[in-house]
């Protein structure tokens, strides 16, 4: 039976962009009965425990290159919170849900992980990394340079992340399988490489606007393109690209407010997200309500915004059910799938007037409105503080949970 392996970056700590792609990935796959494997490659996001981590997220079936070439990366974690008093200079310590020690933070940047015992230590000032298994030191590695250098002791062979995720592959999936990569900036060579000579076909999926002159360069020619957008398979052809949604529906609510008052934004609050126009905006909308999900735009802290908006922070679940509608004011945005998410759940979507999902969205719902600068988002805001009949966006409803298992059918041919 042909396999699905989606190659992931670094542990994830939120179900925010890729990571929600990739646990809506997970669970198309588990509708249309296709066994699927998270691979995961570096050393990014310290957490106290990565497998507790990831199954409280809602990941069922992952690996990780790494950590995983010891025996006790997933031991029941264990050490107790009195072993603190044998280390010295700590400066802050992660506890894992039971409440034991995961993650150790030292004040000369050093980290240590625990498990069952010490499993890996982090000298970020040197640039080195030590895993360790039951018996002592497995592996030395070097993390200077993007390429990381991992020596294993045993053998005195050493390796890169990218040549360990190719020797995991080579032994543990067949060339009829099927390979996921989210967007990376670069492909690194020994990858590519890998599929190229194995014959094993590669999936890559960008996430952004790839026909942005400074994006152009994730386009591969020698592996299959996926986006996430409609409109760029429609411009750039089915041939060159092909679309898959990057989340999905169950249902769509549909509601109907006499007015809007009380909005959220969500996502990792970037450069691009132009989370501070809409804080602005609400600055001069007093009467209007917006809560913040996810974090706060640089440079700006909970203290300096206006009494109406409310910072919520990154919750699991974005509660949408409490407000009634969603704001984006992005400069650019392939799918949104916060907005989809909002849309489905009955939220009047009020969007920023962007290539490529926000104009397409607001074309193919009359419901959905957009705005194109600062003080047109006052207007619409005001607007909707006035008495009528606000009905909810509906385009989610092209998103649903059977339409997007059929296209990733096709589109894998799984």
């Amino acid at each position: 039976m042909v396999k699905v392996f989606t190659i992931k970056e670094g542990v994830p700590r939120s179900i925010y962009g890729f990571e929600s792609s990739q646990l809506a990935r997970q669970n198309i796959f588990e509708k249309i009965g296709v066994e699927q494997k998270m691979i995961l490659t570096n050393l990014d996001n310290f957490v106290p425990n990565f497998v507790e981590t990831l199954e409280s997220l809602g990941f069922k079936n992952f690996y990780h290159v790494i950590f995983e070439k010891s025996d006790i990366a997933r031991d029941k974690p264990c050490v107790k919170k009195n072993f603190l008093g044998n280390l010295e200079e700590v400066s802050e310590v992660g506890y894992t849900k039971e409440g034991y020690v995961g993650l150790v933070h030292y004040e000369d940047d050093t980290i240590e992980c625990y498990t069952s015992q010490l499993l890996y230590r982090l000298d970020d000032k040197q640039n080195t990394f030590t895993l360790y298994d039951s018996k002592g030191i497995v592996l030395e590695g070097d993390i200077s340079e993007n390429y990381h250098a991992y020596r294993f002791v045993e053998t005195g062979e050493t390796y890169s992340q990218w040549q360990l995720v190719s020797y995991y592959l080579a032994e543990n999936s067949t060339p009829q399988d099927k390979f996921i990569i989210d967007m990376v900036n670069e492909y690194p060579l020994q990858l590519r490489k890998f599929f190229q000579n194995t014959k094993r076909e590669l999936f890559a999926f960008t996430h952004y606007n790839i026909l942005a002159p400074f994006m152009k360069f994730v386009l591969q020619n020698w592996c299959t393109n996926i986006v996430a957008s409609p409109v760029l398979e429609e411009r750039l052809g089915s041939d060159v690209v092909k679309f898959l949604p990057p989340v999905y529906i169950d249902e769509v609510q549909e509601k109907t407010y006499e007015t809007v008052t009380d909005w959220c934004i969500v996502g990792n609050m970037t450069v691009i997200k132009k989370c501070e126009l809409a804080i602005e905006a609400f600055r001069r909308v007093p009467d209007s309500q917006l809560t913040i999900y996810g974090t706060l735009p640089a440079g700006i802290t909970k203290e300096q915004l206006p009494e109406n908006v409310t910072y919520a922070g990154f919750v699991t679940t974005v509660p949408y059910e409490k407000h009634q509608g969603y704001l984006s004011c992005s400069y650019s945005e392939c799918f949104a799938n916060s907005a989809v998410e909002a849309s489905s759940k009955g939220l009047v979507c009020l969007l920023s007037h962007t290539d490529l999902a926000h104009a397409y969205y607001g074309s193919i719902c009359p419901n959905t409105k957009t705005f194109r600068s600062l003080n047109e988002l006052v207007e619409t805001l005001r607007a909707f503080q006035q008495k009528g009949e606000y009905s909810s966006s509906v385009f989610a409803k092209h998103y649903t949970k059977e339409t997007v298992a059929e296209m990733y059918r096709q589109v894998l041919e799984c």
